[in-house]
């Protein structure tokens, strides 16, 4: 009476062989979760770095017009709130990881703390990539 369309019984050896499976795919999700993370990781730290290697460009850039507007020499150096105006949506950059930018004279690269390659003169985004 009750035996009718009821499914049989799964065996001891059944129910481990499903165990193990179900453990090797959570295994290989995990593998990939990792991965992907790492991948993750690199990729925002590439931008961070592409990001402060911009921001340098663009302090450069603000000097150079602001010494040849002021008729300034290469050992003289802008503040902050000279290179403003001369920079988008009038604002000094910020370093994306916290660090503190230097301005530096006329002569000089702008420079980061916290990422050392945009210090690098010469360095452009060419050459992180």
């Amino acid at each position: 009476m009750g035996t009718e369309g009821a499914e049989p019984r799964k065996t001891r050896a059944e129910i481990e062989k499903a165990g193990v499976e179900i453990m090797v795919v959570v295994a290989i999700i995990g593998l990939l979760m990792r991965v992907a993370t790492v991948g993750i990781s690199h990729a925002i730290e590439a931008s961070r770095l592409r990001v402060c290697l911009l921001n340098m460009e663009a302090i450069d850039s603000a000097k150079s017009l602001w010494g040849l507007e002021n008729k300034k020499g290469d050992n003289d150096a802008p503040t902050e709130d000279d290179l403003k105006p001369r920079l988008k949506d009038k604002t000094f950059p910020s370093c994306p990881k916290g660090g503190t930018d230097a301005v530096n004279a006329l002569s000089m690269h702008a420079a980061c703390s916290v990422h050392p390659a945009s210090a690098t003169p010469g360095a452009t985004l060419a050459t992180t990539q």
